[in-house]
């Protein structure tokens, strides 16, 4: 058994269903939709400096690698295949060398991106879900698509503005102990204070309330029964 990991140059974040489209194509070995970029054959450098390929290690040593096959690396994508007893070995290293050199880090299993660290400007909006995913100034079609991803395990998502500006939808007990077929919407004005929770029997109830923070419209504000929270 083994945990495998992808790893592509990405311009823009992507979402944790882009990513896993781009992995199946990646095991099918269609290439299409990643790009060559320099970073990937220096993360790959500096990866097996640390870990090296099975083939350089001797049989005294090969029992001590992480690697259940070596890295395979082209010029535009690497896959990795770790042994799970060494994940907690190998792991932390890909995701620090991933975000140093501005990939994308993608693991299949539990559909989490790591999308590279991103530039983001004061007043920018920020949507990230429970599994990873993150976009900058998402689109209106970014917003419903991600709320539709809501699951038991990816079990939020949040819209911020700027730090403690947000709005939020959340299910099940994650949540906060959410009755089946409701949605915990909050959002929030900067402080404790103005912290504010309702639940809805709607996923549009969320889209509506995503798109209205987006457009900086209030309308939500008084569209539920807000409670502080």
């Amino acid at each position: 058994m083994s945990y495998d990991l992808y790893l592509w140059h990405g311009p823009q974040p992507v979402t944790a269903q882009r990513a896993m489209a781009i992995c199946h194509e990646l095991a099918r070995s269609q290439n299409d939709s990643v790009i060559p970029d320099a970073a990937v054959p220096a993360f790959h450098d500096d990866l097996i400096a640390r870990f090296p390929p099975l083939e350089a290690l001797s049989d005294d040593t090969i029992d001590d690698s992480p690697w259940n096959m070596s890295p395979d690396a082209t010029a535009s994508r690497i896959i990795l295949s770790i042994g799970l007893s060494r994940v907690s070995q190998v792991g932390p290293t890909v995701e620090e060398l991933a975000a140093q050199h501005r990939l994308v880090c993608f693991d299949p299993s539990t559909g989490v991106v790591h999308n590279p660290p991103q530039t983001r400007f004061s007043g920018s909006l920020l949507l990230e879900s429970c599994n990873g995913s993150m976009i900058i100034d998402p689109r209106p079609e970014d917003l419903r698509s991600q709320l539709e991803q809501l699951s038991q395990a990816n079990f939020y998502a949040c819209l911020e503005r700027d730090e403690g500006w947000f709005v939020q939808v959340g299910i099940g007990q994650r949540a906060g102990n959410v009755p089946d077929g409701k949605f915990a919407l909050e959002y929030r004005e900067g402080v404790a204070d103005r912290h504010f929770r309702v639940l809805a029997d709607d996923l549009d109830d969320a889209v509506t309330l995503f798109e209205d923070f987006a457009a900086g419209r209030d309308a939500f504000k008084t569209r539920f029964a807000w409670v502080k929270y």
